[in-house]
């Protein structure tokens, strides 16, 4: 008896310290939906200077969905996360040239968020860089 009585001591010690962490759930959606975009515009830059030609990477507004050009599958974000793209665009659009450098717009910012939790993917305006600060 004294043994299930310890393990349901112990059981409901381990749950008081588990329940907190699923309150931050929209929090790692939006960190994981940022290094999934991170990742695909990195990609997108890559295929650029390997296939020697342009390529454009494109974030449909409200439908957290973008295309790479030259690649016929969609991809998703996270579902609970939304991606905003300069603060009101439509449409956000990254552009690379053959040498990697972004085109259209001269780079960017992209913001993810999904309740409290926010997120910036920037590509830098000259050079290319992708990073979240």
């Amino acid at each position: 008896m004294i043994e299930l009585i310890i393990a349901i001591v112990i059981m409901g010690i381990m749950a008081a310290v588990a329940l907190p962490k699923f309150d931050n759930v929209s929090n790692i959606d939006v960190y994981n939906a940022a290094r999934q975009a991170k990742s695909d515009i990195r990609y997108t830059q890559e295929l650029a200077m390997c296939k020697y030609r342009q390529t454009t990477i494109t974030f449909v507004a409200d439908s957290n969905t973008y295309t790479i050009s030259g690649i016929t599958q969609p991809r998703e974000l996270p579902p609970r996360s939304k991606a905003i793209f300069n603060a009101g665009s439509a449409d956000s659009v990254f552009t690379f040239n053959a040498a990697g450098e972004p085109i259209t717009g001269g780079g960017g910012t992209l913001a993810i968020s999904s309740g409290g939790s926010n997120e910036q993917v920037t590509v830098s305006n000259i050079t290319g860089t992708v990073s979240i600060p």
